[in-house]
């Protein structure tokens, strides 16, 4: 936990109490850390605002669901149990319990939204970023983590009969470094076909009784609808501005992917089917739809090197994008706050992600966006000032901490730094016009991220599902 150093001076009187961030790391409910060496505090904190990170459970010991004594989630209500904390004791720290933002990046953007969806984090903070990530994204949610955990209690040599208690009892007498090594192995040849590359995800806390017939739900449970479900019933903390964005080619992330599996273009081109979303209602037209998604992305290519570029286009949109324009649209729609849109564009050396990866190609990585933010600590960059890298990076801060401290990233229309005013997106337009910021070497005001795209997905949604959110 971070917040700008005081001088002598300042301590000799009571200070304003400064607003909070509280932020929440990604790496796929499945590794990662909110530690300093990662996330460095010295951009953020320079703008007077407290930063708190934190760790929460992950894996198997976050996210494993096995009836009543295990319901899943714990690595979410360890993150309701951090901003409980921040409430009670943050104003020992220079911090304003009253003025908290919660964001996130990744599997740490989801988790900001689906904080925003359940009752039990309900008036723990007040505003709330999810960057490059979404409850509503295919690797997001699960519907199948019981038979996961038997899955995995058989992998590592359970032989008993098939009954929670005794595979969870299994389990618990396992060590804990075995059981996050396992969780890969749970990984079905259908997890694979659909796209399912995380183990142990978030899920929703509830069962068919069968002697009822009717679902029930888990004592205390977290999430009791699936995020879609609770934004159409209006059944979330509705009175929190959001802010919310994606990098321009997010999907480059799974170039890393190839180099593990060079195969994997001539699987997906000998099985394009797989790409299909699972919530396209398009049972008897599956064949078709998947000319269509093919001709639309690909024309006349065929799967492979030549057609890696549209590839990470399509992958974009199905991992991301596509949850993030529909959370985007159905929080502005339902909600009574603002909600702000972005698109991350530059294309810069602090582009760190990309570089970890090891990847030369150019485009916006999923993660580029946070060298913009944090301070990296295992990259020692000098940059000149003047540098185009130090100017998008001190409006972003400004914009993020000016969100945090006001609700609007640009409240201030006389600051030099921030010459562009960042509209919200219109409630009552959502469909045909969704207000985003261009974030690149300039800021610009737009309307339809990837508009040729965006139409093709939401005539695709109304013809086969009815609605396109």
């Amino acid at each position: 936990m971070c917040s700008q150093p005081k001088s002598k001076d300042d301590e000799s009187a009571e200070q304003p109490k400064l607003p909070v961030m509280v932020w929440l790391h990604g790496g796929g409910f499945s590794f990662g850390s909110g530690n300093s060496f990662l996330y460095g505090p010295d951009y953020l904190v320079a703008e007077d605002i407290v930063l708190v990170t934190l760790n929460y459970r992950l894996g198997p010991l976050g996210f494993l669901t096995a009836g009543p004594d295990a319901p899943g989630n714990q690595g979410l209500k360890d993150q309701v149990l951090a901003l409980k904390w921040v409430r009670d004791n943050i104003a020992a720290f220079g911090g304003d319990p009253n003025q908290v933002t919660i964001f996130g990046e990744s599997a740490g953007a989801s988790s900001v939204q689906l904080l925003l969806l359940s009752s039990q984090a309900k008036g723990l903070f007040h505003r709330a970023i999810s960057q490059s990530g979404s409850a509503l994204n295919p690797w997001s949610m699960s519907a199948s983590s019981s038979q996961r955990a038997a899955r995995l209690a058989a992998n590592l040599g359970y032989v008993g009969a098939n009954k929670t208690e005794d595979i969870l009892d299994f389990l618990r007498r396992v060590p804990a470094m075995k059981l996050v090594e396992a969780a890969p192995t749970t990984i079905t040849a259908e997890d694979q076909r659909n796209n399912i590359g995380l183990p142990f995800v978030p899920v929703v806390e509830g069962y068919w009784n069968q002697d009822s017939q009717e679902e029930q739900f888990y004592e205390e449970p977290f999430l009791t609808q699936h995020p879609s479900d609770m934004y159409h019933s209006q059944n979330f903390n509705s009175d929190v501005a959001y802010m919310t964005g994606y990098n321009t080619h997010e999907a480059m992330l799974f170039i890393r992917r190839l180099r593990k599996n060079p195969q994997l273009l001539s699987i997906i081109e000998n099985d394009f089917g797989r790409l299909v979303p699972q919530d396209l209602n398009v049972t008897e037209s599956h064949d078709r739809v998947t000319r269509e998604i093919r001709s639309f992305y690909l024309g006349s290519k065929h799967v492979g090197i030549e057609s890696v570029d549209e590839m990470i286009a399509l992958l974009t949109d199905l991992m991301f994008l596509q949850g993030i324009r529909r959370t985007a649209r159905n929080h502005a729609k339902f909600g009574n706050a603002p909600v702000y849109m972005y698109r991350f564009s530059f294309d810069g050396s602090l582009g760190l992600y990309k570089r970890m990866l090891g990847i030369p190609r150019p485009g916006v990585c999923h993660g580029d966006e946070l060298g913009y933010l944090f301070k990296f600590g295992f990259f020692n960059l000098s940059l000149d000032p003047k540098s185009m890298e130090v100017q998008v990076k001190n409006r972003m801060v400004r914009m993020w901490t000016n969100f945090a401290k006001y609700g609007s990233p640009t409240p201030d229309s006389e600051d030099p730094m921030l010459t562009t005013k960042w509209a919200p997106i219109d409630p009552t337009n959502v469909m045909n016009s969704l207000n985003y910021m261009d974030i690149s070497a300039n800021l610009a005001m737009k309307t339809n991220p990837e508009p040729e795209r965006q139409r093709f997905w939401d005539e695709m949604y109304q013809h086969y599902n009815g609605a396109a959110m």
